[in-house]
């Protein structure tokens, strides 16, 4: 077990310049993709057949070394359209997908200390879509799976533990912004998805 010290001495060398994630860019768009194929019933290869991609295109995107973000709308449009099966437990939508490209980009651009993370997810927001981006990072970072892929997915958080150890410091930097900003209340709603 690390105790505090130890912990924040692991934060700030893992936060240095000098770091590279061990977690692949689309870790979290692949677990969503993953989970719902196999709620649909779907092989990688039957996937891949109604997507007209390879099946080495499916684990791409599965494993997260072909991020979401990378995907165009409409790939990305014909993906949700192939997972989104009646009888699925774990239904995925456009929405769905989007939302956890925007997560995977977020992490991305924490772990490789971008100062413009493009467009958030909205965790700080008392939404639908905020609650849903929470999921998918709590998931990531803590790997408390979604109710709705529970059932289809593998357990386990989505990031490796020092990416998760470097994006806890990159908010926790975020949450000492001034009271009140719109930076601070970030940062603190996404320490608190890594607790």
């Amino acid at each position: 077990m690390t105790t505090p010290t130890q912990s924040s001495d692991r934060i700030e060398l893992l936060a240095g310049a000098d770091f590279v994630p061990a977690s692949p860019p689309g870790a979290i768009g692949g677990a969503v993709i993953k989970a719902s194929r196999r709620s649909a019933g779907l092989s990688r290869r039957q996937l891949a057949r109604k997507m007209t991609v390879s099946p080495a295109a499916v684990r791409r995107w599965e494993n997260g070394s072909s991020p979401l973000f990378c995907t165009s709308y409409d790939q990305l449009r014909r993906l949700a359209a192939a997972l989104d099966q009646r009888h699925a437990g774990a239904r995925c939508d456009l929405d769905e997908l989007l939302l956890a490209s925007q997560c995977d980009l977020l992490v991305t651009g924490m772990l490789r200390r971008f100062e413009d993370y493009a467009e958030v997810p909205p965790i700080d927001e008392p939404t639908e879509e905020g609650e849903h981006a929470r999921d998918l990072l709590r998931w990531a970072l803590m790997g408390v799976t979604p109710a709705k892929y529970r059932l289809a997915a593998t357990t386990g958080a989505l990031l490796a533990e020092q990416d998760v150890i470097a994006i806890t410091a990159v908010a926790q930097d975020m949450g000492a912004a001034a009271p009140g900003s719109q930076l601070a209340s970030y940062g603190a709603a996404l320490v608190s998805l890594s607790k």
